[in-house]
């Protein structure tokens, strides 16, 4: 199966692609939170990302968006 029949297959979010690390982010938040939906995720995630655009060192930006995506989620649950 070619990448263009995959991609017609699973439609990627938008600003995201799956074999990104914010795109497996977004993949293990939507498993985890599976009533939130993943359009709420993905609104979530890109809101915390654009956060951190002018972070002098990105490298830790997946882990402090993943920790404040799972904290807004998991209080969200709690209401």
């Amino acid at each position: 199966m070619s990448a263009q029949t995959l991609g017609a297959l699973v439609p990627e979010q938008p600003g995201t692609r799956p074999d990104t690390p914010f795109g497996h982010l977004e993949d293990r938040l939507t498993r985890d939170f599976a009533t939130v939906g993943a359009e709420s995720v993905h609104d979530l995630v890109e809101r915390e990302r654009a956060r951190f655009n002018h972070a002098p060192i990105q490298a830790f930006v997946p882990i402090l968006v993943e920790r404040a995506v799972r904290a807004a989620l998991g209080s969200r649950q709690l209401a």
